[in-house]
């Protein structure tokens, strides 16, 4: 009997030498984006009912030097379109809609409606254009905005393709299921999340920012890079105008509330659940709304967001209840690399990724790299015209067209480093090389 009794105890303590192993790992690994003051937030790694590692990183209020806790809310950007998609399919298994009803049977007069169907507005095929990527949005999204304001903009978007053909990414989708939400249940969109969703799974430090005047406590203001290593506010916007996208705050540990609600199928039936997920649309990366993968084995469903201040990434090994949480309120895309990597070393698999180094450049031996480049078709926004413009530490990446800048920092040689968005620059002769996400998108020198 000792010796059983010993064996039981020599493996619980080789079992918490081996959790406490991999928790000093994720902390060691985090602290070198918050110590270079690229990340500044919260983290948290669960595995059923088991914490592996949490913390919280850097400042909720830079002006008061007010740290970050675990219990601070952030807004968690397009971490809300998942809450919508749950929202309607509940409508769905209310039998007050049907995934295959036209857009047209709640709005007669959208164009194209009469081919939209709601799935397609849930998955991003509905071919429909992006309202947050029009030139007038930093305008428009300063003010109060109704549900039926965002449809009617919505309408006067050019689309992008034939309903059903092509996955594009528009946060018009997810206004328009905010509108539906609201003319099929008779509520306003946040307080049918929170009777549906929010209540049931327990989220008590989860809301729809539905007015700006409104005091949320333990709230964490956002923040904007400003040169190659200052902050700033960032830009004000009414969160109104992402009603249905992106307009949702929440913490960490609500996400896992959501989580486990989702896992249990508090909130949905197994047979919606898994088809949220997509899974068996071999063709496609994306359910309703996640996107799906395959990692070391394990299949995941994740979503990421961004939004002014705020950055977001929620990664959900839904066959080994496991999850990832990275919340951020810097501008900087550095969460879902800190996630992809935190997933990786949950499941003890190879992490060899370098936290970026800027180095000092005297500001004589940038104006080298002075000139106006033009993308290809390929970017992000087709044929783009960025004007670089040499600074004292740092080169500037004008976008003339929007006004908009970003700042490259000198990491080595012909090398810079674009800390908004996570991505590499390079030039070579009279080429600049934007590699983003494991794709490089080449600017000619004009």
């Amino acid at each position: 009997m000792r010796t059983f009794v010993l064996a039981v105890c020599l493996s619980y303590f080789a079992l918490s030498l081996r959790a406490d192993a991999l928790r000093d790992r994720m902390d060691a690994y985090v602290r070198r984006y918050a110590d270079g003051d690229f990340f500044s937030g919260v983290v948290r790694v669960t595995k059923g009912d088991r914490v592996i590692y949490e913390n919280a990183f850097g400042y909720a209020d830079r002006a008061w030097q007010i740290p970050n806790s675990l219990q601070a809310r952030f807004q968690i950007a397009s971490l809300s379109k998942p809450m919508t998609a749950t929202a309607i399919l509940v409508l769905g298994e209310e039998r007050k809609l049907s995934l295959e009803d036209k857009l047209s049977k709640f709005l007669p007069d959208f164009p194209n409606g009469d081919k939209i169907t709601i799935e397609e507005l849930l998955t991003h095929y509905s071919g429909l254009g992006d309202a947050s990527a029009q030139p007038d949005y930093n305008e428009w999204s300063r003010f109060p905005q109704t549900t039926a304001a965002l449809v009617e903009r919505a309408k006067k978007i050019p689309r992008q393709s034939e309903p059903g053909t092509t996955y594009f990414y528009s946060n018009s989708n997810y206004q328009i299921l905010a509108f539906l939400i609201e003319k099929v249940s008779g509520q306003n969109y946040g307080d049918f999340l929170e009777q549906k969703i929010f209540k049931p799974a327990g989220m008590t430090n989860t809301a729809h920012r539905a007015r700006d005047e409104t005091i949320v406590s333990n709230l964490a203001n956002g923040y904007s890079p400003a040169g190659a290593s200052g902050f700033e506010r960032a830009p004000y916007l009414d969160w109104t105008s992402k009603t249905g996208n992106g307009s949702i705050y929440s913490t960490a540990d609500d996400l896992l509330r959501f989580h486990r609600a989702l896992q249990n199928e508090s909130l949905l039936k197994p047979e919606t659940l898994k088809q949220s997920y997509g899974f068996e649309r071999k063709d496609r990366t994306v359910g309703m709304f996640w996107f799906h993968r395959q990692r070391f084995g394990h299949r995941s469903v994740y979503v990421n967001g961004s939004s002014p201040g705020f950055k977001a990434h929620f990664e959900r090994f839904i066959d080994d209840d496991a999850t990832v949480v990275v919340l951020s309120n810097l501008y900087i895309a550095a969460p879902s690399t800190i996630a992809e990597d935190l997933g990786a070393m949950l499941f003890d698999q190879p992490v060899n990724r370098d936290v970026p180094r800027p180095i000092h450049v005297n500001g004589a031996d940038l104006k080298r790299f002075a000139g106006t480049f033009r993308f290809g078709d390929d970017y992000f926004v087709k044929n783009a015209v960025v004007r670089v413009e040499p600074q004292m530490d740092h080169l500037d990446l004008n976008y003339p067209a929007t006004g908009f800048s970003i700042a490259l920092i000198p990491i080595e040689g012909d090398r810079f480093f674009d800390r908004n968005f996570w991505s590499f620059i390079r030039f070579d002769g009279d080429k600049l090389i934007y590699r983003n996400n494991d794709k490089d998108y080449v600017a000619a020198r004009q």
